[in-house]
């Protein structure tokens, strides 16, 4: 009984292994892990010898190309020893694109091209350039945060040299008779929001015209008196 018992055992061992095959010597591959959640898909290194997963790859990677490509959780990618990003990247493990900030409320959010990526490819805009992203999603930013994270950031208006604007306007912050023209920067209110003068003396006379302190005027480089003068510095009137 004990014979045909261990007749019977080397039987199924051999028969099994005719059905599928395998030998024992077959090499070890990447092969991909199988089952209906390729979402969360990824490779495993194994020996396989019924064919049910393909020929197998030589290498993790390209099993992850070649059975995973395109999969946005990117599982099988991150189980490599140095996981590629699932963008190009330049030195310092920065995207090589821009990407607005859409996890910071509107006004105070920029362009950002830091790594991992807070999104899906292609959930969100890219853009080559810091400033093209600025443009195209934060176009008409009152507060100017994205344009002012710029490595050479420009003015929300002209400047002239000494970050001076190229343009006068009223200093509503300041009682109106002890007011006068700024051309200041950073500008103290959103563009449109004030008048803007070409020179100091136009703000002063629109904007503060009849001041009876003379503030405004006072501040002139060369500041008029309050009445008409004769040559000499002599009023037309007598007081």
């Amino acid at each position: 009984m004990k014979i045909v018992q261990i007749a019977l055992f080397f039987a199924s061992v051999y028969g099994a292994s005719a059905q599928t095959g395998c030998d024992g010597t077959e090499p070890e591959k990447w092969y991909p892990s199988g089952g209906s959640d390729w979402t969360n898909g990824f490779c495993k290194f194994e020996r396989q010898c019924n064919g049910n997963y393909g020929a197998g790859f030589s290498t993790e990677l390209a099993c992850c190309q070649g059975q995973f490509g395109g999969q946005t959780s990117g599982v099988c990618l991150s189980n490599l020893p140095s996981p590629p990003t699932t963008s190009p990247t330049l030195s310092g493990g920065l995207a090589a694109f821009w990407y607005p900030d859409y996890d910071t409320a509107w006004p105070d959010a920029g362009c950002l091209n830091t790594l991992p990526l807070p999104f899906n490819a292609n959930d969100r805009p890219t853009y080559d350039t810091q400033l093209d992203c600025c443009k195209a999603a934060y176009g008409g930013q009152s507060s100017g945060k994205c344009l002012s994270q710029l490595a050479s950031p420009p003015t929300t208006s002209p400047t002239l040299s000494g970050g001076m604007a190229g343009f006068w306007y009223p200093d509503y912050e300041t009682a109106w008779s002890d007011a006068g023209c700024k051309n200041e920067m950073p500008l103290p209110f959103n563009k449109g929001d004030r008048p803007e003068y070409a020179t100091q003396l136009e703000c002063c006379k629109s904007a503060y015209g009849g001041q009876s302190s003379g503030k405004c005027l006072s501040e002139l480089a060369s500041p008029p008196t309050t009445s008409p003068t004769m040559a000499g510095g002599v009023g037309t009137e007598w007081y």
